[in-house]
């Protein structure tokens, strides 16, 4: 009787280069054909529909025609996954949406060695809000300087993590609008990084 033949599962990714270096290495592709995932490079090029089928598809990649492209693909192959959906990450794409869910959690006690929770921010959309010449009088919902200027739009453009630290009202003639305006917490170049798929939560620690 004939062994019974593991399936094998195929993962394409469509990634920026720079990501795709630093992601897709030997020892990841390696370890996945060990554990029977074969990652394959979506051409960009071809139009996704008229590849794979994968069983996911893993893309950082944006723009309204690369959407359409996953809505497309999706309808021709709807078992497959695609990791992540635009529609489903859209509020993750602005800086005051994405931070809703956290305003909404009311389960987490705090005491005096730690805190959760938001921080104090605001959306400047008009650019005549931001000429100001007196430090005392630019108070945007208590927010006092210095406070960490960011792009409204959070889609992993190179545009999107320009930050400025400001620290009094010239600081402002550098930014555009809409931007957000976030009061500054010095955590000491440390930051948490929180992964999550289906009910497997990764913490890391950058």
């Amino acid at each position: 009787m004939a062994e019974m033949k593991t399936k094998r599962f195929s993962i394409g990714y469509a990634l920026l280069p720079k990501k795709q270096k630093s992601f897709v290495q030997d020892s990841l592709v390696n370890l996945a054909k060990q554990r029977g995932i074969d990652l394959i490079k979506i051409d960009s090029d071809k139009p996704l529909v008229d590849q794979g089928p994968f069983d996911c598809v893993l893309h950082k990649l944006y723009g309204e025609e690369w959407r359409n492209q996953l809505r497309q693909y999706v309808v021709s192959n709807p078992s497959s996954v695609v990791i992540d959906f635009p529609d489903t990450i859209e509020r993750l794409h602005n800086r005051i949406s994405m931070l809703d869910v956290v305003s909404e959690i009311d389960e987490v006690e705090n005491d005096e060695t730690s805190s959760f929770g938001v921080l104090k921010q605001v959306v400047v959309y008009e650019p005549e809000k931001l000429k100001v010449e007196d430090d005392e009088t630019a108070s945007f919902e208590g927010l006092k300087f210095p406070v960490i200027a960011k792009p409204l739009v959070a889609d992993g453009s190179a545009k999107s993590h320009k930050m400025l630290l400001i620290f009094s009202t010239e600081g402002f003639d550098e930014l555009k609008t809409p931007t957000v305006l976030q009061e500054f917490v010095n955590h000491g170049g440390m930051i948490f990084k929180v992964y999550l798929v289906g009910k497997y939560v990764k913490c890391v620690k950058r």
